[in-house]
């Protein structure tokens, strides 16, 4: 890889670098700041997962110390044992109701009996579960109590389980009345260490359980109850203390006003470097970015566009109940984090497109003619006067497709504004349904829009009323564009030769009218005048001018003798290896004094090194020395002219530039044409062929060699391929 394409990738990454940035900025600019720093957070309050096991915690205790206050454990015991004895040892009369029990279960005998029933005295005490009177109950009461004094003592069980080897807090309630502690699974509550300690009668228990508050649970009851994190708490809570401790380190940084701003400076920094040492390639990059941008359609860059404001939205107003960046770097979700950051500088890149595009539609809005969609509606427009005039099976695709262009943007755009996010996948995707409609409904116009064409021209051209059809895109247009290729390339051949002959024809005329010869003799009794040295100064003076002329005009016939071989073919090339850099640098040499009275300054930049190509060497100094040649003439006194080398992989450019002195006011591509000058009073020498000899050369080794004008700046691009392998019958 060369420099310059090393340059390139550099340029960039650094480009893609510098939008990174601009994400990660608009990424963290959202962040909320959270409502605590370390020296101010609370495990029991800032850790949601610390705060749901408390909660657990502390409803257990509620069960236990205030729920089965009462409840003795040992008694309700023995009397589900005196419950299934009982149950066991007894029979029910089949032909009595269900709620009539014969002795030993019940001394009634009528079930109907009015009042309470000790399941209505029960009231949610789980102690009146045993205590009752067996004689007082129907058989369905005797069954129902057993089943829930068996799930009230299971329940007791797992609570008492469940704080003995709970190793995650510690607990202490204190009786208010009795000014003591009753229960703690703490040798020492008051002085061991811990993490921190809360009361349950915190606003963080403020959440209904067994019909009331939980944190006014104890003290309805007249006692108090704390918990701790002791210095030995599970590993699982260490563990939900550690990440709210990376997450107010990561909050402190991300949520930082200056981070955001830091990331912008730090991108629009790599952005500036990019552009004070490489602006040429990072307006090609903005460029290749652009125009791929600018190839979206409408239908599809404006719901993006959209979608991308939405999700800015909809993340700013997500982040300020939840810090998201802070909570996922935390947790360690690190595929997350990736997908925001890509999504993010994705959403940049798209807006600076967008932005860009709209100030350049501002600026410039004749650049709006130009889109796919107002060529698309003039080629439809054009296609529909074909149509109606020849077919009247476009009145069916008319309305079909106006309908659902119409569909499309208005229920697409207005969706996309109203709908919450809740909704925006369902929305989204309602859209490109009707998209996928609206390309169907396109796809079949186009099928008989160019069908329609297609038998058309080909009946125009049969009939004579058209020399050349319009080029052709779509369905069925092959046959069209390579019937009006063959008509095309016809006759262009037919011109192009036709031209060549005539050329070649005068040429050969007006220089082989006996010009050669005498032109010969005159410049050899001139020399043999000047040889005399006479005393005559005028005569000397006179001789001197004719001398000049004569060889100025035989440099004319000589270029019009090159000129007819190479636009016949009779010139043969003679190539060797040879160096290309080294032959022009022989050139400006020879001409170096020429360029010294025109008091121009030449420089060769770009590659110095030998660069070797197998040319003939004769007739490339032939093409450097006419070029330099109108560089001396054509060049404004006292300017700079260059010679820029450029040895690509497969080709060698070489780019001669000058400030042109007078105004070019005609095509570049005219100078290549015979006779033509770019000095229309003729006040210079020339014959007018110098360039397009020049041309004629480096076409015959394989290259291509063209003209650039900006302004006063005049250059000519000479592309040699390192590739040639013609051989000796070819050339």
């Amino acid at each position: 890889m060369d420099t310059k394409s090393q340059n390139k990738v550099a340029v960039f990454f650094l480009f893609l670098l510098s939008i990174i940035l601009f994400g990660c900025s608009l990424l963290t600019s959202f962040e909320k700041k959270l409502d605590y720093d370390k020296d101010t957070m609370s495990y029991f309050r800032d850790s949601p997962e610390i705060q749901e096991l408390a909660i657990r915690y502390a409803k257990n205790l509620q069960r236990y110390y205030c729920y089965y206050k009462n409840f003795d454990i040992s008694t309700a015991t023995m009397k589900l044992a005196e419950l299934d004895k009982y149950i066991s040892t007894g029979h029910v009369d089949e032909g009595k109701s269900s709620h009539t029990v014969i002795a030993p279960f019940s001394n009634k005998n009528d079930s109907s009996t009015t009042g309470p029933t000790p399941d209505d005295e029960y009231n949610n005490k789980p102690e009146e579960l045993y205590n009752f009177d067996l004689d007082s109950l129907t058989l369905d009461e005797v069954l129902s109590r057993q089943s829930k004094l068996v799930d009230t003592i299971n329940n007791y069980n797992t609570v008492e389980n469940y704080i003995r080897t709970n190793s995650d807090f510690h607990f202490m309630v204190f009786d208010i009345l009795r000014n003591r502690v009753i229960a703690t699974n703490s040798e020492d509550f008051y002085k061991e260490t811990n993490y921190e300690t809360i009361s349950t009668g915190d606003d963080i228990f403020n959440v209904k359980f067994n019909g009331e508050l939980l944190s006014t649970a104890f003290s309805a009851d007249n006692m108090r109850c704390f918990i701790s994190i002791p210095n030995a708490t599970s590993l699982t809570i260490k563990g939900y203390m550690f990440e709210l401790k990376n997450t107010v380190a990561y909050n402190k940084i991300l949520a930082s006003p200056a981070l955001p701003i830091c990331l912008f400076a730090l991108g629009l920094a790599v952005l500036l470097f990019i552009k004070s040492t490489n602006e040429a390639i990072l307006h090609d990059i903005n460029d290749k970015f652009f125009r791929h941008f600018e190839k979206l359609p409408l239908v599809i860059s404006i719901p993006c566009f959209l979608i991308c404001l939405k999700f800015i939205f909809y993340h700013y107003a997500h982040t300020k109940s939840m810090p998201v960046l802070t909570s996922d770097f935390s947790q360690g979700k690190y595929i997350s984090i990736l997908g925001l950051i890509i999504g993010s500088s994705a959403m940049v890149l798209y807006l600076i497109m967008t932005f860009e595009y709209i100030l350049k539609i501002a600026r410039e809005p004749k650049r709006i003619f130009n889109t796919y969609e107002f060529k698309g509606v003039i080629a439809s427009i054009e296609n529909l006067k074909l149509a109606i005039l020849k077919s009247k099976k476009i009145y069916f695709i008319i309305p079909l497709i106006l309908c659902v262009l119409s569909i499309v943007f208005i229920y697409g755009i207005i969706i996309l504004l109203s709908v919450s996010m809740a909704l925006l996948p369902k929305s989204v995707a309602i859209y490109l349904a009707c998209l996928v409609a609206l390309m169907f409904f396109i796809f079949c116009y186009r099928i008989i829009i160019s069908e329609i064409k297609l038998r058309y021209y080909i009946q125009e051209m049969a009939n004579g009323n058209i020399e050349t059809i319009p080029h052709q895109t779509g369905f069925f247009t092959t046959s069209i564009n390579n019937i009006n290729n063959i008509n095309t390339g016809l006759k262009a051949v037919m011109e192009e030769q036709l031209k060549s002959e005539r050329l070649k024809t005068e040429l050969i005329t007006n220089v082989s009218h006996d010009l050669k010869t005498p032109l010969t003799s005159i410049i050899s009794y001139v020399d043999l005048l000047q040889a005399m040295n006479l005393d005559n100064e005028k005569a000397n003076e006179y001789i001197g001018i004719i001398k000049n002329k004569s060889r100025r005009l035989k440099i004319l016939i000589d270029d019009l003798f090159e000129a007819s071989k190479l636009s016949s073919g009779q010139m043969k090339l003679e190539k060797r290896n040879a160096d290309v850099v080294s032959l022009l640098e022989q050139t400006l040499g020879e001409l170096d004094y020429k360029l010294e009275d025109a008091h121009i300054e030449f420089k060769i930049t770009g590659c110095t090194d030998p660069i070797i190509l197998n040319i003939d060497g004769q007739k490339m100094w032939r093409v450097f020395d006419n070029l330099i040649n109108n560089i001396i003439k054509y060049s404004a006194p006292n300017s700079r002219a260059y010679a820029d080398i450029e040895n690509n992989e497969n080709n060698v450019v070489i780019t001669f530039k000058n400030v042109a002195n007078y105004t070019m006011d005609f095509e570049a591509d005219e100078l290549f044409e015979r006779f033509k000058r770019a000095d229309k009073a003729r006040t210079t020498e020339g014959s007018g062929l110098g360039l397009s000899i020049a041309k004629s050369i480096v076409e015959l080794h394989g290259g291509k060699m063209k003209i650039v004008t900006d302004g006063d700046l005049f250059k000519i691009i000479i592309v040699l391929e390192k590739n040639i392998e013609n051989t000796e019958d070819e050339q």
